[in-house]
């Protein structure tokens, strides 16, 4: 059986397309530590998702969230509103938009739950950090802001986007593997990740390469690694 159960959501606006290559990667490099649930559009496949990590230890979510929830798979129109009927009969409309939240996250009790989604480092009476805990999941880590598509106005151009999340996907990717290959703790598994960061920004600063707002891209990584909170036992073994 893995070591490693990732719930990956299936998100046909492509927007977390580029969480794949954590995939691909764990695939080649750990294979049968590693399994990696895509769930797909409907409630149904959602449900099955987590019965599949019932008796995994290790849960690896990666996908769309917040500070109490996190969401699941989306069709290509999922973000518009529609009827539900609509939703039913073509999946370009559906949309998960509560996958996991404080009514279904002790099912990962005495789980480490690794989430990989924005704002899911909140420590606040909803937050589902705490709430995890709270309902017996023995450690939660969870991420601050992560920018992944462009928003008009803001000084994080396309390719400064593209850029950042070449650094966090490579980081995630070995953070994985070396945590994996070495049965270590979620306390280290997470100095891993900020050490691997803090050496994709030292390159950053020493690159020659011409890349707009170059500076907003170091400032966001800096937050990436900072941003890291460990709820519960941080000793725990993967």
């Amino acid at each position: 059986m893995s070591k490693i159960f990732a719930m990956f959501p299936i998100d046909r606006g492509c927007s977390t397309k580029f969480l794949n290559r954590i995939n691909t990667y764990e695939t080649r490099t750990i294979g049968n530590n590693w399994h990696c649930y895509k769930v797909h559009l409907s409630d149904k496949d959602h449900d099955n998702c987590i019965k599949a990590s019932k008796d995994r230890r290790f849960i690896l979510f990666m996908g769309h969230g917040g500070e109490s929830k996190l969401c699941g798979a989306c069709g290509k129109y999922g973000e518009m509103p529609a009827d539900p009927l609509v939703r039913a009969e073509n999946t370009d409309y559906y949309i998960k938009e509560v996958f996991i939240d404080a009514n279904n996250i002790s099912e990962f009790k005495d789980k480490i739950f690794f989430c990989f989604s924005c704002n899911s480092n909140r420590n606040t009476a909803k937050s589902l950090g705490r709430k995890a805990i709270e309902c017996g999941v023995l450690s939660f880590v969870g991420f601050g802001d992560i920018p992944t598509d462009y928003v008009d106005g803001y000084p994080f151009s396309t390719r400064c986007i593209a850029v950042y999340k070449s650094v966090i996907t490579k980081v995630m990717k070995h953070a994985i593997q070396l945590a994996s290959e070495g049965n270590c703790s979620v306390e280290t598994l997470v100095r891993i990740i900020q050490v691997l960061t803090t050496k994709e920004i030292q390159r950053l600063l020493t690159s020659t390469n011409k890349i707009r707002h170059k500076d907003v891209v170091i400032k966001q990584l800096v937050s990436f690694k900072n941003d890291i909170r460990i709820f519960g036992d941080r000793y725990a073994r993967i």
